[in-house]
């Protein structure tokens, strides 16, 4: 049986008391049910055993409870003997049970498998009780703010294979206690956040630790140096993947009896200078957020043959990409950033030499010191990259044929003559577009995009001209639109709005900063605009974009009034509209916008300023860091500003609230169809 009440308190009504209550009765029918079944009651006793308590209470918990696959189906049944099920699988995380005690169920629970309550807010009594569960394989206690002194209660637990104690106290004198009382069958032991430091580790382990463990996880502890890690040292050549992120470890040199063993070594944020090993099992290297000095490591090392997945970014390497990198005939992913890493030349069709992995397809060098000219990767027998960053680098010269790939960012770069080359992308599955820099120019051809799953578009800063094409309207998926700072003239093409595909998640950057957003985007989100020489007025169709957060139309020569329906972009938590020829009243229908909290409307507006809470806060003066909301609009009035509204400066023509939510039936069917995601 399979029951999960994961945010069981987002979903149900039903308290966590009455849950327990609930789950107490079940699990008490059930060892009714089993006694029946064994015994020689007659069928009279055997109905008196399924009492209208117990029967009126099984719909209540049903209702409660996942039935995906119909295991419950027999539930309906009057004879409560006859419900089928045995509960082996108990998840009940990421809910708020108010520090309650988890219901003891008399041994009830003997069959339990897998029993999560992580992040639960289960009083701490609970780790009394897990003997009681004497066939668990799986246990997470996680995010429980424990402190845990006893592991008694895991003497019982012989059948355990993952134990999960991450974000729990385990102090100096719990540690050994710990360690000598881990199940013999465990695999996988979760300590993240556990306030564990070196002190405490720093002496090596006796008797048969564990002796299948695979995963050993200790990350977000107060690691410092490799002595911490003497612990390790009587640890079974079984160990696979060892996670020691975010300590502070300087060094870290492990035990020669596990280092041939491990694949998979996460390292990322510590404080390394240096790093050795001789592992030649390794598939995944995470050194990322170290303080690495020096040329890149000779890879031709047998500790790097069977890489797959290495990841150096975040450190202080410099020098030029050398031939050794081809010794790496198995990579997929290569994450370099942020360092001070140079490229003599690219070689045809290998990038960085003969025998580049033909398997790479992830490439992020991002943040370097690289130059020269990019050459066309045309031939998927050679290199099939199709994720690439090299953004913030010194590359020139034409941009490059890249027909296969599917991520592309080579923002911040130096590429000069047009966008033609990427007519040549076949890729049906590129997601994310982004050449924004200063030399590239000419106009945008609909050769350009085909691709209907683009979700981010960025050519910022740039130099590209004509009209923003109504071809636009045919990335049905994108969801944020960046073409400031460009030369682009016309207006703003009505075929945006038929940007409207619902898509989960993306990165973009937006609000004029220099980092990545990631959130739930739903719908056409993000569109930057602003510092072109667009005209005409602003349409009352822009206002069908109703997921739209951050419209940027600044700096251009757009003409008209503010639409009168913006209040149907209820999600807009940024609005920037100045410098432009804008004129007339700020409709009052603004005074909807709940969660605005940028606003600048500099152009020659005038009438009263809407009275809202959420209006009232943007000041005239206004504080660093936020924009002048209604600075230059020197005919406007209220309390915001330094002219008071008098009788003659009022709205005139005040819209009529009835006419505007009544007007437009299919877009309130469009709305409410995508609040609920189609």
């Amino acid at each position: 049986m399979f029951v999960s009440c994961s945010n069981l308190m987002n979903l149900k009504t039903i308290s966590s008391r009455r849950l327990f209550q609930l789950l107490d009765l079940f699990l008490g029918l059930f060892l009714l049910i089993k006694f029946a079944n064994g015994s020689n009651l007659s069928a009279r006793e055997d109905r008196i055993l399924c009492k209208d308590k117990e029967r009126q209470a099984q719909p209540e918990l049903k209702q409660s409870l996942v039935d995906d696959h119909g295991p419950f189906s027999s539930w309906g049944i009057r004879d409560c003997c006859q419900w089928k099920g045995h509960l082996n699988f108990l998840y009940l995380s990421d809910n708020d049970f108010g520090g309650s005690q988890f219901p003891d169920f008399n041994g009830s629970l003997s069959r339990l498998r897998y029993l999560n309550i992580a992040n639960a807010g289960l009083s701490w009594r609970i780790l009394n009780q897990p003997g009681n569960l004497s066939r668990l394989e799986f246990l997470d206690l996680g995010g429980n703010n424990y402190s845990v002194i006893s592991f008694d209660w895991l003497y019982h637990l012989s059948f355990l294979k993952y134990l999960d104690l991450s974000s729990n106290h385990v102090g100096e004198n719990s540690w050994l206690k710990l360690v000598n009382k881990l199940p013999l069958h465990l695999e996988n032991l979760q300590l993240r956040s556990c306030g564990l430091h070196g002190i405490i580790l720093s002496q090596p382990l006796n008797g048969s630790f564990a002796s299948l463990i695979r995963v050993i996880n200790v990350s977000r502890n107060r690691l410092t140096s490799s002595s911490a890690l003497k612990w390790l040292t009587n640890i079974s050549s079984n160990l696979a993947e060892l996670n020691l992120e975010y300590n502070n470890l300087i060094q870290a040199s492990l035990p020669r009896c596990i280092e041939s063993s491990l694949e998979i070594f996460n390292l990322d944020w510590n404080s390394l200078h240096g790093f050795s090993l001789a592992s030649s099992k390794l598939v995944v290297l995470v050194l990322d957020g170290n303080q690495l000095t020096g040329p890149l490591p000779n890879f031709c090392n047998n500790a790097f043959m069977s890489l797959e997945e290495l990841d150096i970014s975040h450190n202080r390497f410099n020098g030029t990409v050398t031939e050794s990198l081809g010794c790496l005939s198995r990579l997929k992913h290569l994450l370099a950033s942020r360092n001070s890493i140079e490229v003599l030349e690219f070689q045809t069709p290998y990038l960085f030499g003969y025998g580049t992995s033909p398997y790479l397809y992830f490439l992020n060098l991002s943040n370097n010191q690289m130059s020269g000219i990019l050459p066309d990767l045309l031939s998927p027998n050679t290199l099939l990259i199709t994720e690439m960053d090299l953004s913030s680098n010194m590359f020139d010269g034409l941009l490059p044929l890249l027909p296969y790939i599917n991520v592309l960012n080579l923002a911040k770069n130096r590429f000069t003559g047009s966008l033609d080359p990427f007519c040549k992308i076949t890729s049906k599955y590129l997601t994310f577009l982004e050449v924004s820099g200063k030399l590239l120019s000419g106009e945008l051809s609909e050769c350009l995009f085909p691709w209907k799953q683009l979700l981010v578009l960025n050519l910022d800063n740039n130099n590209f001209s004509g009209e923003i094409l109504t071809f636009l309207g045919s990335l049905f998926s994108l969801k944020a639109l960046n073409l400031h700072n460009n030369n682009f003239s016309g207006e703003i093409p009505l075929s945006l709005k038929d940007c409207y595909n619902y898509v989960e998640n993306a990165r973009v950057r937006w609000k004029g900063n220099e980092y990545e957003y990631e959130r739930y985007l739903g719908l056409f989100r993000v569109i930057d605009l602003s510092s072109n020489e667009l005209t005409e007025e602003i349409s009352n169709e822009i206002t069908s974009l109703l997921e739209l957060v951050a419209p940027n139309l600044s700096r251009n020569g757009l003409t008209g009034l503010i639409p009168h329906n913006i209040n149907q972009l209820k999600q807009l938590e940024s609005l920037n509209l100045s410098e432009n020829h804008l004129s007339g009243i700020i409709p009052v229908t603004m005074a909807d916008l709940t969660f605005l909290s940028y606003l600048d409307l500099y152009n020659n507006l005038s009438g009263r300023i809407p009275l809202s809470t959420q209006l009232h806060t943007f000041d005239a003066s206004a504080f660093v860091g936020n924009a002048l909301a209604f600075v230059g609009n020197q005919a406007l009035c209220g309390s915001q500003v330094t002219v008071q509204c008098t009788e003659d400066n009022t709205n005139p023509n005040k819209p009529d609230h009835n006419k505007l939510e009544n007007g437009d039936e299919f877009r309130k069917w469009f709305y409410a169809r995508m609040r609920v995601g189609f």
